[in-house]
């Protein structure tokens, strides 16, 4: 008698070490997948296949949520079953690769809103209805299983999914051991599958994006090539457009009446205002497609400054406003594109002008060690501070401010192109005010002192790259 409880001892201790042995196994060959791949798909169909092969089961079915859809979807099924025939059963039998969250007969779907395990001899009870009772039956006479354990994947105190497993052992040869073995297991698992899951997602979102940018990066181009293609075709009838109404300001066929005059004068600033817009189109689409050139050369600024503000001389007087410049300003070199930088200047004196309606306009420079800053301050209309980093956009128009009054029909690109012409040239330009009435001032700084002689540059900062204004 001593002897026979001896030898169960024994064989129980025997049968526990050997579960031991498994989980240990299981565990090591769960950290080689894990070390081993990224890929979710792999790494879904490794761990499937680890179970029988590791702990001795006949089958292993993962099924991972989908919060989206909010169903259950079978991910991966065990390929270690031998007979083929048996194989082939399960998969046609498994019809449906998915179970709906809401249909709680289901034992896997009660481990997943429990998050606990489930133990049942019937196979239906965890599969169905992806598969039907009497599938399910005759699945268990082949594999030769009497029990099936429903345990949930938990990450974080949040079920992602469901390992089914089923065995030949029965429910009283089920260990305590065993059952909190295959948690243990189903909750590294499940760590390592949401990890990769997040991997996918991240690669498939990072492909996409790159499609995405492809994709527009060809329809940018087709843009810029149509604009370009569209500015050259308008400008010619527009250019035409514009000589006929010259000749009828002159009145070279006869005098006009107010009324008449009234029109033209409205026409002829709508064709100006068109053909600007085509010349900023033109001259953003040269950029965008890095064809502009800087022709970089050491100038006298103050030279330069001088020269425009003579073009102002006649507008300046008809709106009876003042320009003021420091005339003992003399021999202040900096590097730039000559006539790039007359068009910047332009651009701002003009805004300046056509904003200012009492007051007027004051032009200075900063001569500092490694730049010149350049200043166009005026008593105009302001800006509302809030919209100050706006001014540089393309089409940057803003309500109520500097860049709409109602009478100037700006075309929005100007600023936008004097951003691209100052940063092509290595400098910066930004603006101030105080707000609305409150007048404006704007800021050009060029480098000075780079080099000895003129020289080709081609643009350096592609627009794409240009950031807004600081």
């Amino acid at each position: 008698m001593e002897n026979t409880q001896t030898v169960q001892l024994k064989e129980g201790e025997l049968l526990a070490l050997v579960d031991k042995n498994r989980a240990l196994d299981a565990t090591y060959k769960l950290i080689e997948i894990i070390l081993g791949t990224n890929d979710f798909d792999e790494m879904s169909q490794k761990i499937a296949d680890t179970i029988p092969m590791a702990l001795g089961y006949e089958l292993a079915i993962l099924w991972l949520v989908d919060e989206q859809k909010q169903k259950l979807v079978k991910t991966a099924i065990s390929q270690t079953i031998k007979d083929q025939d048996t194989l082939k059963k399960l998969k046609e039998s498994l019809r449906s690769s998915s179970i709906a969250l809401g249909y709680e007969d289901n034992l896997s779907i009660r481990a997943i809103k429990d998050q606990r395990q489930y133990v049942t001899p019937n196979l239906y009870d965890l599969l169905g209805p992806a598969i039907t009772f009497d599938d399910a039956k005759e699945l268990q006479i082949l594999l030769k299983t009497k029990l099936n354990v429903a345990t949930p994947l938990t990450v974080r105190d949040k079920t992602i999914g469901v390992l089914i497993v089923s065995m030949s052992k029965t429910a009283n040869q089920l260990s305590d051991f065993e059952r909190e073995m295959l948690r243990k297991f189903s909750e590294n698992a499940g760590i390592a599958l949401e990890n990769s899951r997040l991997y996918k997602n991240l690669k498939e979102a990072k492909n996409e994006l790159n499609e995405a940018y492809e994709n527009l990066t060809v329809l940018n181009k087709m843009k810029d090539e149509f604009l370009t293609v569209a500015s050259h075709e308008l400008r010619t009838p527009m250019t035409i457009v514009k000589s006929y109404l010259w000749m009828l300001e002159q009145q070279k066929n006869g005098r006009l009446n107010a009324k008449q005059t009234d029109y033209l004068q409205k026409a002829i600033k709508g064709t100006q205002r068109m053909i600007d817009l085509i010349n900023d189109m033109l001259n953003i689409s040269r950029f965008e497609q890095d064809k502009v050139l800087f022709k970089i050369e050491q100038v006298n600024i103050c030279e330069l400054i001088k020269e425009i503000l003579i073009s102002f001389e006649i507008k300046i007087r008809n709106k009876g406003i003042y320009i003021k410049f420091d005339e003992d300003c003399i021999d202040t070199f900096v590097d730039i594109d000559k006539e790039k930088t007359r068009d910047v200047i332009m651009n701002l004196i003009d805004n300046a002008v056509k904003f200012t309606d009492t007051g007027g306009i004051t032009v200075g420079i900063e001569n500092e060690e490694e730049k010149v800053v350049i200043w166009i301050k005026d008593t105009g209309s302001g800006v509302n501070p809030a919209d100050l980093p706006k001014l540089f956009h393309k089409f940057g128009r803003i309500d109520n401010s500097y860049t709409i009054a109602s009478d100037t029909g700006g075309t929005g690109l100007g600023l936008y192109i004097v951003k691209l012409y100052v940063e092509g040239m290595g400098g910066r330009v930004w603006a101030t005010s105080e707000g609305l009435g409150k007048g404006s001032t704007f800021w050009i700084s060029l480098p000075k002192g780079k080099i000895q002689k003129t020289g080709l540059k081609k643009a350096d900062i592609p627009v794409q790259q240009i950031t807004s204004v600081r």
